[in-house]
């Protein structure tokens, strides 16, 4: 089962005792999944894959005193998967249901275009928004598994008006989305976990929430584990890298000069260096009994001696001037 199938599922279980809420719900599937069929009378028609969501329309449907029927049929392309498709048949209710909607007027006459009636019946209260944004998810929507590579939920095929009126509904519950217009449609997108699980949590999908959270964490817990570790391998390898640098150039030291010329103090930490040729700056501090910046220094002068001798020649070894000048 997709993630997407299992928070449509998590809708249909949702009970609202609340009329208004339940029409908000239907209204919003409708207009984005819905047809109107003139032939023979005005009918409307809808259709999902999903058995749950066209159960639940199928019921919804009931609050606006309409009969309906449900009827099934297979794809004959591609993945051949079952439809269900959702029938209200020519009848006196749906003059008044279009009327609500706002494509018809009292004179039964169409009205085009998508109006701000929808506003005025069906989303004057907050808990009817979130009904509506329910609604649009079971009738367009798409979330990628939480285990997926990125985050991401849309409403796919929709037309502009009903874009950006979702984009409104979303930025009243503080969720910022997205649009992107394809041709004749539009979809509206989010971004981000954050996002999405506050938009789980409006829509009442909390099962599908809890399991979105639970790998999440789980990501954010790996990754900033590999994160560690790859900083901890980082530093290893600065740590090898300097430590093998040091080692040849005081064996360079030892070849053209000779330990014997060196200060003691430089002497005893190029043996040291040589000793334990591993070992990181912390742990050559702990045998030395010196400070890591007085150790650091000493080693960083035996490696400008290395220069100096490349550079000017042996008799020059000793020469103050700062590396690479």
């Amino acid at each position: 089962m997709s993630f997407t199938t299992q928070v449509k599922e998590d809708l249909t279980r949702i009970s609202s005792s609340r009329t208004c809420c339940r029409r908000a719900e239907f209204v919003a599937f409708f207009l984005i999944n819905g047809m109107i069929r003139i032939s023979g009378g005005v009918s409307l028609v809808m259709q999902t894959e999903n058995s749950g969501v066209a159960r639940r329309m199928f019921t919804l449907a009931k609050d606006f005193s309409l009969d309906r029927e449900v009827s099934v049929y297979r794809r004959s392309r591609l993945k051949k998967n079952q439809v269900y498709r959702l029938v209200i048949p020519p009848q006196a209710g749906i003059s008044r249901f279009l009327e609500e909607l706002g494509m018809l007027d009292a004179g039964d006459r169409w009205r085009f275009g998508f109006t701000d009636q929808i506003r005025g019946h069906f989303l004057q209260e907050p808990c009817c928004c979130r009904a509506f944004l329910r609604g649009a998810f079971l009738a367009a929507g798409s979330v990628a598994a939480p285990d997926a590579g990125s985050y991401h939920l849309e409403f796919n095929g929709i037309d502009r008006e009903q874009a950006d009126l979702l984009l409104s509904l979303l930025a009243e519950q503080g969720i910022p989305g997205k649009m992107l217009q394809r041709r004749d449609n539009a979809t509206v997108y989010l971004k981000g976990a954050e996002h999405i699980s506050d938009f789980l949590n409006i829509i009442g999908s909390h099962r599908s929430l809890l399991e979105f959270e639970s790998v999440r964490v789980f990501k954010e817990v790996r990754n900033q584990a590999n994160r560690l570790r790859n900083c901890d391998n980082a530093n290893v390898n600065k740590t090898v890298a300097a430590a093998a640098r040091q080692v040849e150039e005081i064996s360079y030291i030892q070849r053209e000069l000779g330990m014997k010329y060196l200060p003691a103090k430089l002497r005893a930490v190029a043996e040291l260096r040589l000793e334990y040729p591993d070992a990181s700056l912390t742990e050559l501090a702990e045998l030395s009994c010196l400070g890591r910046s007085a150790l650091n220094h000493r080693l960083r002068r035996l490696e400008q001696i290395a220069d100096n001798i490349r550079s000017y020649g042996v008799s020059e070894w000793n020469r103050s001037e700062a590396r690479g000048k």
